[in-house]
């Protein structure tokens, strides 16, 4: 896969307690590397082997559409008493019971709370060249999350299966790449642009600090574009060095040929230093 080496960082250790095996869900401790698009995998740089990905320990109630999918269980509280629930303390649960009756509140209904999403655009978006991202915001602080477009529809309508009373949630079109000889600055215009505007309009402060004035995020060096090989850094799978003309695909794969319509279309593996 060729990453350019502005769109990873390596050489980064974790002690056990952020990471698990995706697939094991083994807590992993040791060296790691991560993409631009928030993939993390095993190894201090992508050469170095086995790479197993890696993904973040969650608490039980993480994830919560993902958990429905797949029928595992979770423990999600009922959202029924205007009181805080004080660990240790119980409840009255006659106060309960008539608090319920006279709010007529449905006891088997449930509220839950929007996670944090980790977009990653198609090809068909980085052709087009843009892609709308969703929002939410805490009414009364800046806290932000990143949401899927299912989470936004339903806090949209205002589904009383999830919490949306207490936030206020927008979008906004993302681009992923410039028509210029200078695309990394027409897209970083470009989107600190959408920034600012989301700031001053909606009145929401910290959404730059949020998003890490990373301007250039889901950015992709040359795709779309006919790329020249001169055999340093690229090489083939037998590890032959690779010259001639390549592309790159929307996850960052490079391949042989002008396009992915033309050419034999054989993935190209970068070198690191």
């Amino acid at each position: 896969m060729y990453i350019p080496k502005n769109r990873i960082k390596t050489n980064l250790y974790t002690r056990g307690n952020e990471y698990q095996n995706k697939e094991t869900k083994v807590p992993y401790i040791g060296h790691y590397w991560t993409m631009y698009n928030g993939t993390t995998f095993t190894g201090k740089n992508p050469n170095e082997k086995p790479q197993i990905e890696l993904e973040v320990i969650q608490i039980a109630t993480d994830n919560i559409w993902q958990a429905e999918s797949t029928n595992e269980e979770f423990q999600q509280y009922v959202d029924t008493w205007d009181s805080e629930v004080v660990p240790g303390q119980m409840q009255n649960l006659d106060m309960i019971t008539t608090y319920n009756f006279i709010t007529e509140t449905d006891i088997a209904s449930v509220r839950y709370t929007p996670q944090q999403y980790y977009p990653t655009p198609t090809e068909e978006e980085y052709e087009l060249g843009v892609f709308t991202r969703y929002f939410a915001c805490k009414i009364n602080e800046p806290s932000y999350l990143e949401l899927n477009k299912k989470t936004y529809d339903k806090m949209r309508t205002n589904d009383p299966e999830i919490v949306w009373v207490i936030y206020k949630i927008f979008k906004i079109q993302w681009t992923l790449k410039g028509i210029t000889s200078q695309p990394e600055l027409e897209i970083t215009n470009a989107n600190s642009g959408q920034i600012r505007l989301i700031e001053e309009r909606k009145g929401l402060k910290g959404f730059d600090e949020f998003l890490n004035s990373n301007y250039l995020e889901f950015y992709v060096e040359g795709i779309n574009e006919v790329l020249m090989s001169n055999g340093d850094g690229l090489v083939l799978p037998d590890g032959t060095a690779y010259i001639g003309e390549y592309h790159i695909m929307a996850d960052g794969t490079p391949m042989t040929g002008r396009s992915h319509n033309k050419g034999n279309n054989i993935v190209l593996e970068q070198i690191y230093d």
